[in-house]
């Protein structure tokens, strides 16, 4: 049962990180063609900010275990 949830776990890690990739490229296309409203510029930063805290988190994952 536990290695169920960790395959779950892994699985909707896998399709957020997809999906907010796809959003942010939504985004820059958008940012492209007008100004991005507040709501906007705000989930542009978060998704930013969130994909930094990721790769900084796996890569401490990788070279401090």
């Amino acid at each position: 049962m536990i290695l169920l949830a960790e395959i779950l776990k892994a699985v909707a890690s896998f399709m957020l990180i997809l999906s907010s990739g796809f959003y942010l490229r939504h985004l820059e296309k958008t940012k492209k063609k007008r100004k991005l409203s507040g709501p906007e510029f705000a989930m542009y930063l978060f998704v930013q900010i969130a994909f930094a805290f990721f790769a900084i988190g796996l890569l401490i994952g990788v070279f401090f275990r």
